[in-house]
């Protein structure tokens, strides 16, 4: 280690002096150069001394830069002479010193960080129910819309089926419709969280039809009025021909008449206590009478016609429609055919082609000034009547040329 100080103190002292000689004989030239340069440029005007003063000060820049480079690229070959002889020699000393003393040390093994294992995070619990599930929930929530009359009463169970999803959907219709409820719910029979919500609230509304609302069971309950006779048309939606269906019923069968279908109303209305309306009442009673009516002039056929006879063996024509009209429970008193035309309570038919079955059917005189025959409809073209000329009663085609030509109208006595 000793030598390789000495080699390098020696290697430094010989950079110093070659600097220093090189400076010394750079300044000796500069003087020379310098003399040379002033008496030259004594001779020349002013103008050109200028100018060869600027050109002698660049040029004299850049020598002193050629000089300052080779100044150092010197030093550094000088460095690297150094470097390559001493420098080998002393890392070659380094190394076997090192050598001998080199004890290797055992590379410590890391033991690795344990990564810790994070506990699940639980889902949290969404209460929705729809149609295919089955959960527990399922049987309060059927529980509850029975309880609110959306559902018809059955055994709960836990299976979310189609007519559990129809009474979701007729709950959300329902909150739709109440004012007093400040919430607007898809009508998708999906019970989610808001509409659950509703449905348990102790104030949730119960089922009940009104206006605006249309539905399937809008169309069934229109059916029903329908059959009753309190309406002509099923729409599938509760308009104003609904509301006066709905009061026309509700007033018949003794219920407030407010038009809305609520639970007391939907009861009754598929109750065999349901009371048909007004006129579905006369039309069945007139259907009924039409019936005896006809049955009882068909027991009559070939009885004895006699002129004034009215039964119950022998008759005239209008005699014999006195007995029939009768026997099937009306009250009218004995008329003639001319009488019982004119009766203006009765539907008058002035078309041959527009009498129904049970319609008194009447014709003029050979002369035609007055009524003269009246005979009972069967059908769209025959009669039963007291023929005078045939002695008896018959039944026979009231469209043939001689009827048709003779007929005056038709009245509806039912």
């Amino acid at each position: 280690m000793d030598k390789l100080r000495e080699n390098l103190s020696r290697f430094i002292n010989r950079i110093k002096k070659g600097a220093y000689r090189q400076a010394k004989l750079s300044r000796a030239a500069g003087r020379r150069f310098s003399q040379g340069m002033r008496k030259r440029l004594g001779r020349l005007d002013p103008q050109k001394r200028l100018i060869a003063l600027c050109g002698g000060g660049v040029v004299c820049a850049a020598i002193v830069a050629v000089i300052i480079i080779a100044i150092a690229n010197g030093a550094s070959a000088a460095n690297a002479n150094a470097d390559g002889s001493d420098t080998r020699t002393g890392i070659s000393m380094l190394s076997a010193e090192n050598d001998a003393a080199y004890v290797p040390v055992p590379t410590p093994t890391l033991a690795p960080t344990p990564i810790p294992t994070l506990a699940p995070t639980p889902t949290p619990f969404d209460p929705t129910l729809k149609r295919g599930m089955e959960r527990e929930d399922v049987e309060p929530l059927q529980l509850r819309l029975m309880e609110l009359g959306y559902m018809a009463d059955d055994e709960p169970t836990i299976k979310f089926g189609p007519a559990t999803e129809a009474a979701v959907r007729l709950f959300q219709r329902q909150i739709n419709f109440t004012d007093t409820i400040d919430a607007t719910l898809d009508e998708d029979g999906i019970a989610g969280e808001q509409t659950l919500a509703l449905l348990f609230a102790s104030d949730a509304p119960r089922y009940v039809v009104k206006y605006g609302m249309e539905g399937s069971d809008i169309t069934e309950m229109q059916e029903q009025l329908k059959d009753l006779g309190y309406m002509s048309a099923i729409t599938g939606y509760y308009g104003d021909k609904t509301v006066a269906a709905l009061r026309d019923f509700q007033d018949r069968n003794g219920l407030s008449p407010d038009g809305m279908c609520g639970e007391k109303t939907f009861e009754l209305l598929y109750s065999d206590d349901a009371k048909e309306s007004a006129s579905k009442a006369k039309s069945a009673r007139t259907k009924a009478n039409i019936d005896k009516m006809i049955s009882v002039a068909k027991k009559q056929l070939g009885d004895k016609y006699v002129l004034g006879a009215k039964g119950p063996d022998k008759f005239d024509c209008s005699g014999l429609v006195y007995y029939c009209l009768k026997e099937a429970g009306s009250n009218r008193r004995r008329l003639n055919a001319a009488g019982y035309s004119g009766v203006d309570d009765w539907t008058k038919i002035t078309k041959m082609s527009d009498l129904k079955r049970g319609d008194l059917i009447f014709f003029y005189d050979n002369n035609f000034t007055k009524i003269g025959h009246v005979g009972i409809v069967l059908n769209s073209s025959e009669m039963i009547d007291a023929s005078n000329n045939r002695g008896k009663v018959v039944r026979r085609d009231y469209t043939e040329s001689y009827w048709r030509k003779h007929f005056y109208c038709g009245r509806r006595p039912w």
